[in-house]
């Protein structure tokens, strides 16, 4: 599996929740298995969000679409980011499941 991994410095964490939901460019529709979005727990305007993809492809070409639709897209983004956005593709090489006793 592989995980494409973006976070973004954003002026409004509500205001940029309320895109996501919007789901812009088809999470789903472009391969996407899964997502998990987080905050930081002490800047509550930095968000990070994971996607899951099947194949390093997908991920690659989700983030092209990402890039190329939204970021660079001033009327959408301009008003909600307060810096540049970060991606990375990564790979899992290993995971568990700890459970508690």
């Amino acid at each position: 599996m592989f995980t494409l991994q973006v976070g973004y410095p954003v002026r409004n964490y509500d205001e940029w929740m309320e895109l996501f939901d919007k789901d812009p460019i088809g999470r789903a529709a472009s391969g996407a298995r899964s997502y998990r979005a987080f905050r930081d727990a002490e800047d509550r305007n930095y968000v990070v969000v994971h996607l899951d993809f099947d194949t390093k492809d997908d991920a690659a070409a989700f983030l092209e679409r990402l890039r190329s639709l939204v970021w660079n897209n001033p009327d959408v983004m301009a008003p909600l980011l307060a810096g540049s956005p970060t991606a990375r593709i990564l790979e899992e090489v290993v995971g568990e499941v700890l459970a508690a006793d």
